[in-house]
């Protein structure tokens, strides 16, 4: 098996995997329960873990990292079945599932967040929310016709004017502002980076399985703003290079940005951000 050869010089990598395609059916569940990804879904998961089985060196210790959202706990159920069957060994000490599978709330989807509010105010239309029926006018909302992952990855919520927000229903304008915002969302996943990239005395490979709104910094950084995310079942590939954790492959797309420390870049972003 893989762990039983020669270890190498201490080195991390760090996989991002976005869940797989989803019937959106199950919030929190257990381990066991988790079952809510679509058959393309779990074939497009399996492709995968076949691709990142294929990256991971002799000597690695591999650990799995999930959200406790059922769409990403059966998709951290796939790849850890699938590497076991390439003879790659999940490290499972401290864990109470046959798959190895740690589970962190912090990998979970944007916090106070709900979809059928959030669409309207990029793509408008009716919106029926506390009691009432009203218009959300995408002119106003989202003049620059951005698309979902772009409206949210720029906050486009907190640059609506102010005085076409006195003009909707109060109670769905605290609603929408109190939807966790992509800097927020994005400090949930590089508070663990940081603290892995710290680690110097063993090879060490950590796959973290969350959702879209967690891979848009890295995705946007890597391919020069050109992307907001990657694709249901598609991971990032992270590797920590003369002390920089940069990125190598985002989705389908191996040629980027892969000389930016993901980390100092968005501690520098969001340091600017609050000047």
């Amino acid at each position: 098996m893989k762990e039983n050869l020669p270890k190498q010089n201490p080195s991390l990598s760090v996989n991002i995997f976005r869940h797989g395609q989803s019937q959106y059916r199950q919030e929190e569940v257990s381990i066991k329960d988790a079952g809510d990804l679509t058959m393309e879904g779990v074939e497009d998961v399996k492709k995968s873990a076949v691709e990142l089985a294929d990256l991971i060196k002799p000597g690695e210790e591999v650990e799995i990292w999930s959200s406790p959202i059922g769409r990403a706990l059966q998709t951290a159920k796939i790849i850890s079945q699938v590497l076991e069957q390439k003879h790659i060994s999940i490290r499972k000490k401290g864990n109470l599932n046959k798959h190895g599978i740690k589970v962190f709330e912090q990998f979970s989807e944007v916090k106070n967040f709900s979809w059928k509010l959030f669409y309207p105010l990029v793509v408008g239309g009716e919106v029926e929310f506390a009691g009432k029926k009203f218009f959300v006018d995408k002119n106003l909302t989202n003049p620059a016709g951005l698309t979902p992952s772009s409206y949210f990855l720029q906050d486009g919520i907190k640059h609506i004017d102010l005085s076409y927000k006195q003009k909707l229903p109060e109670e769905y304008v605290q609603e929408i502002d109190g939807f966790e915002d992509f800097i927020n969302v994005t400090k949930r996943l590089m508070r663990p980076l940081a603290q892995l990239k710290k680690i110097k005395d063993k090879s060490y490979r950590v796959i973290i399985v969350t959702h879209d709104a967690l891979t848009g910094f890295i995705a946007n950084i890597f391919s020069g703003e050109g992307m907001q995310g990657i694709n249901p079942g598609d991971f990032i590939n992270l590797e920590k290079k003369d002390g920089k954790l940069i990125a190598t492959k985002v989705g389908n797309l191996d040629k980027g940005n892969n000389d930016t420390d993901i980390i100092d870049e968005f501690n520098q972003r969001r340091i600017s951000a609050l000047e």
